[in-house]
């Protein structure tokens, strides 16, 4: 398992990034770093199944394991999904992956977003080291421009 960590800080209150990064539109402007009209299905709440998927319908699905309004949300990935269906083989049924997204408000209205992952090291990782960063800029970018 590879460990990740992301940092931001957004001149923005905590309410409105937690808003930002959760709602399903906002959601699917700055996750397309990741692949252009991503979206998902589910509900972010405590105990929920969610699906991230791509406008093909592949994607994978998570467990919502900790949801802590506007303090903490954390994923267990356990499936992987292919154009519409689950993998039934998935590397994920066996060893999830987790991401956890951390909200700490700072003096003078601000937030730091800290984003957390566990992966393996399986090809993924440097899609990862580019993608996270560049889909932090533009949740930062929606956040800060409304507020």
């Amino acid at each position: 398992m590879q460990d990740l960590h992301y940092d931001i800080i957004i001149a923005a209150p905590v309410a409105r990034v937690w808003d930002c990064m959760f709602d399903a539109t906002a959601y699917r402007d700055w996750t397309r770093a990741f692949c252009e009209g991503s979206y998902y299905e589910g509900s972010w709440a405590q105990g929920a199944r969610i699906a991230f998927r791509d406008p093909d319908g592949n994607g994978m699905e998570a467990l919502v394991d900790e949801h802590r309004l506007h303090e903490r949300l954390s994923l267990r990935l356990v499936g992987e999904i292919s154009q519409g269906r689950p993998v039934a083989d998935s590397l994920l049924a066996a060893t999830p992956a987790h991401e956890r997204y951390e909200f700490s408000a700072l003096p003078g209205g601000g937030t730091q977003l800290t984003v957390h992952l566990q992966s393996w090291n399986d090809g993924f990782l440097a899609f990862l080291q580019d993608s996270w960063p560049r889909a932090l800029q533009r949740l930062k970018a929606l956040a800060e421009s409304t507020h």
